[in-house]
């Protein structure tokens, strides 16, 4: 098999479950006075959105609460008052709106040319159409009644803000620590702060864009959210950077795996909440590699038409979008090959000929969104009633068995 390409999926719309339903919280607006298109959109009938001098501020009027006590908060006043050069417009708030520690990333000139950059890359790897925007600060939506799902946090105050208005007890961060230099975040003080107002920070790195990692790393991060979340008891607030990739997939095997909530379903009522683009696949790849406990097998991928290209690259399979696999010649073959060892499951890639990105129809392949990719299944030499259930278990819509369930709430420490 060989071929890749973009996933492109087009964000969900998020007018169903209306007793759920948000436009992502935001709290306060950042430097450039930009809104994103969720900003944008259908914010609680409860809340006021102001404009000041191109800036949209969110404010939260009394008693005004979303169907799950969530509220809409505002504050970086004292930056829209320096912009205007008057009086900031004062939102009808019953609480005084915070005019001193606006976020560090807030002055970085940068920031939006770097949010552009970011969300190119994501719409690049992770083949969706979102867009992030840092400089609006944090935005979250809340996905179940204990489980907010959100962009990274920027600065101490977040934290106070999370605990005050959301009730969050626990904080499980997705980020490496270059996704923070990116946009120049400081976790120290925001580590320092949750400290000393008695909330739980945890830490559970994985790679950002790459959904094999994801896969693999996937199991112990839901065992990790959910021994914090059962002695922390409250909201967690899960995030990565953006809040559209690594976190909303962990909160949807968490509602699947811990909840017992069918995956699909887990997967439909964080989407229909949140605009974002958690990977289903590697979720069900990840439970089958628990529930199957196979290891990886050998597989090759061969290309014999190339039109005498210098240089084959294959992306996606289980390395991501974002770092291409070098294939060797193999001059006894006549072909160009890729040897390596996988786990089992079905993985979407593309080739690239000499720089140029593109499919082979000489293998299988398939749509995803506007993308043709081709497909690669890896299976292995196992009895029919082995391969029959990882089939199962990967197909779209499947339930998992009793004894499943029990497998999935035993690994990731759920009685």
């Amino acid at each position: 098999a060989t071929h890749g390409g973009f996933i492109v999926r087009r964000a969900r719309a998020t007018q169903s479950r209306a007793s759920m339903l948000q436009a992502p919280h935001f709290r306060g607006s950042g430097a450039h006075g930009r809104v994103s298109l969720q900003g944008e959109a259908r914010l609680q009938s409860s809340a006021t959105s102001l404009l000041c001098r191109g800036r949209r501020l969110h404010a939260r009027p009394a008693c005004a609460a979303s169907p799950h006590g969530t509220a809409v908060h505002q504050r970086r006043v004292a930056r829209a008052h320096a912009t205007s050069g008057g009086a900031a417009a004062e939102p009808p708030s019953t609480a005084a709106p915070k005019a001193q520690g606006a976020a560090k990333v807030a002055e970085d000139p940068d920031s939006e040319a770097k949010s552009l950059r970011y969300s190119k890359e994501m719409q690049a790897k992770m083949g969706t159409q979102d867009t992030y925007q840092h400089e609006l600060g944090l935005n979250y939506n809340r996905v179940i009644e204990d489980v907010i799902v959100g962009s990274c946090l920027q600065e101490a105050e977040d934290v106070d803000h999370l605990l005050e208005q959301e009730g969050v007890k626990l904080i499980f961060c997705l980020q490496e620590d270059s996704d923070m230099a990116y946009f120049n975040l400081d976790i120290k003080p925001i580590e320092a702060r949750c400290k000393e107002l008695g909330v739980r920070h945890v830490r559970f790195r994985v790679h950002d864009f790459d959904p094999f990692d994801l896969r693999k790393k996937l199991p112990d991060a839901v065992a990790a959210l959910a021994g914090a979340h059962a002695a922390t008891g409250g909201t967690a607030y899960v995030h990565c950077t953006a809040g559209m990739g690594r976190a909303p997939a962990t909160a949807v095997a968490y509602m699947s795996w811990a909840r017992g909530m069918q995956v699909d379903e887990a997967y439909t009522t964080v989407t229909s909440i949140r605009r974002c683009s958690p990977k289903i696949d590697a979720i069900r790849s990840a439970a089958a590699d628990v529930l199957m406990g196979m290891g990886p097998v050998p597989v090759c991928i061969a290309v014999y038409r190339h039109s005498g290209c210098q240089r084959i690259q294959v992306a996606g399979l289980d390395v991501g979008w974002g770092n291409p696999l070098d294939m060797e010649w193999c001059p006894r073959l006549g072909r160009w090959q890729l040897q390596r060892e996988m786990l089992l499951g079905q993985y979407q890639y593309k080739l690239i000929m000499d720089g140029v990105w593109t499919y082979s129809a000489d293998h299988p392949t398939m749509s995803d969104g506007f993308n043709t990719n081709n497909l690669l299944e890896v299976d292995a030499d196992v009895g029919p009633a082995a391969r029959e259930q990882l089939r199962r278990i990967l197909t779209p819509g499947a339930e998992l068995t009793g004894e499943e369930k029990a497998a999935m709430r035993a690994r990731v420490g759920v009685a």
